[in-house]
Order: structure tokens, then C-alpha cells, then sequence
């Protein structure tokens, strides 16, 4: 099949769906409005996001019935637990590297200690930047998350300085910097979750909506993205809070009357 055809979503049918058995969406804009807030509450820096909407994850939970269906996203472990608990059948935290299959926690790959201490000393000066663009880090594990009002040059630099042998990739989604190993992604991430299962990538289907969901696509049988400007596919579904409910809405009604 084609690929990067930007056809409505409309324009699914069920016979794209024949060997289909894990479905990937991605966090924010396409299962939940996207945007970030961050307080300080009692002395502490707490972040707040959007919640999917309950309705919606009933809708994901039905799904399950026919597909797996797996959450990848930019988001801390955490985070994701707390947004979608068992609605899902698993969970892939900052980017690839964490997985969560409802019962057990596992690491996708390991990092030298060359490379957590390069992660560890750009996430020190970046912490050292004064810029009134600057919003703060979002806690997490392995993934640098920068969240800023617009593009910061000095990020990059910094990155670049710290990188020669250009292992990182440095993205700006509009809302924040994400830093991390390029072998780290959410395709190799995803990969990791379908040799578990004892499936193969042509037997996936993602819907993505930005930067960090370019590799998953490339990879998958059948790509949906909710936003054409910044992610081409298969299919694009323009929808509330980013387009999934759109997909999953579409998604049901084939697999309702198959």
C-alpha cells in the first residue's frame, strides 16, 4: 500500500484493518488536549495537563476487546499510569524507553555511562539558562524535557557542545525540548512491545500528531495523524482535543459491523 497519502479518515475501511492487532496512539493532541501548567504549590513545583476525557477512554476500553491497544508518549511513566490506567492494554513512557504492560515495569534499553552522564551534564546547564522563555523541566527519568514559551537557539547549542559524536536529537514541539538518544524512539520502543507480544511492525497500526511520532509512522502497517501540518500519513482525522476520538469513533464503527 502507498504511504503519506493524507486520505480523510473516512476513507478507512475495514480491509486496512485485516492484520491489524495492535493499535499505538500518542498522548497529547490526539488522546487529550494538549498543554502544560505549571504551579507552585507549597513550595513545589507541580505540573498540570489536560486528562483524557472519560468517554473517551470508555471508548479506548472497547476497543481493547478487538485490538491491543497501547499508549506512546513523551510523558513520565507516572503521568501516564495516573491519565489511563487499565483502559489500555499497555503503556510506553518518555519516548520509547519505558514500557508497562499492566503488570510488570520494564526499561526497553540501557544507557552507557558515557551517555547518562552527557544526558546528565546538558540537563545541569540547561538548568543554569536564564531566559524568561523558560518554563522548567518536566520530572522524568531518562528523557530531558525542557517545556519553554518559543524556540530557545541556546538550547541547541548547548546540545551540539555537549554531542560531537551526535548521538541526540534536540526537537521543539512548540511547547517544550526533548532530548534523548536518537536509538531511543518511539518506533524502536514500539518494536520492543511487538516482540513480546510475538507480532511483527505489519501488524500495527499508530495515530501520531508531531515530531516524536515521525519514526513510529514510518514504521506501521498503517499510519493515522491527527494533524496534517506536521505529520503526513495513510489517513488524517481532524477532531476535539486532537483527532483520536475522531479514529477511534471510525475504528468502531468497522469493527461493530464486521
Amino acid at each position: 500500500m502507498q504511504t503519506n497519502l493524507n486520505l480523510p479518515i473516512e476513507q478507512l475501511t475495514s480491509e486496512y484493518l485485516a492484520n491489524i492487532k495492535v493499535i499505538c496512539f500518542d498522548g497529547d493532541g490526539v488522546t487529550k488536549q494538549k498543554g502544560t501548567e505549571f504551579l507552585f504549590e507549597n513550595g513545589q513545583l507541580v505540573l498540570e495537563s489536560y486528562p483524557p476525557r472519560i468517554d473517551f477512554l470508555e471508548k479506548l476500553n472497547k476497543l481493547k476487546k478487538r485490538f491491543h491497544i497501547t499508549i506512546s508518549s513523551g510523558r513520565s511513566m507516572s503521568y501516564l499510569m495516573n491519565a489511563y490506567g487499565e483502559r489500555v492494554d499497555s503503556l510506553q513512557a518518555e519516548i520509547g524507553m519505558y514500557l508497562y504492560n499492566g503488570k510488570l515495569l520494564t526499561s526497553n534499553f540501557q544507557l552507557t555511562t558515557e551517555q547518562k552522564n552527557k544526558i546528565e551534564k546538558i540537563r545541569q546547564e540547561l538548568g543554569r539558562l536564564s531566559d524568561v522563555n523558560i518554563r522548567g523541566f518536566e520530572p522524568k527519568e531518562y528523557l530531558i524535557t525542557l517545556h519553554t514559551i518559543k524556540a530557545i537557539p541556546e538550547v541547541d547549542e548547548i546540545v551540539k557542545r555537549n554531542d560531537l559524536e551526535g548521538e541526540l536529537y534536540c526537537w521543539w514541539n512548540e511547547e517544550a525540548y526533548d532530548i534523548g538518544l536518537k536509538t531511543i524512539n518511539k518506533a524502536t520502543g514500539l518494536q520492543k512491545l511487538v516482540e513480546r507480544l510475538g507480532l511483527k511492525m505489519e501488524n500495527v497500526m499508530t495515530v501520531g500528531n508531531g515530531i516524536n511520532d515521525e519514526n513510529m509512522t514510518a514504521v506501521a502497517a498503517v499510519d493515522v495523524s491527527t494533524d496534517a501540518k506536521h505529520l503526513s500519513a495513510d489517513f488524517i482525522a481532524v477532531g476535539e482535543d486532537g483527532g483520536g476520538e475522531v479514529v477511534v469513533d471510525k475504528l468502531l464503527s468497522l469493527v461493530l459491523t464486521s
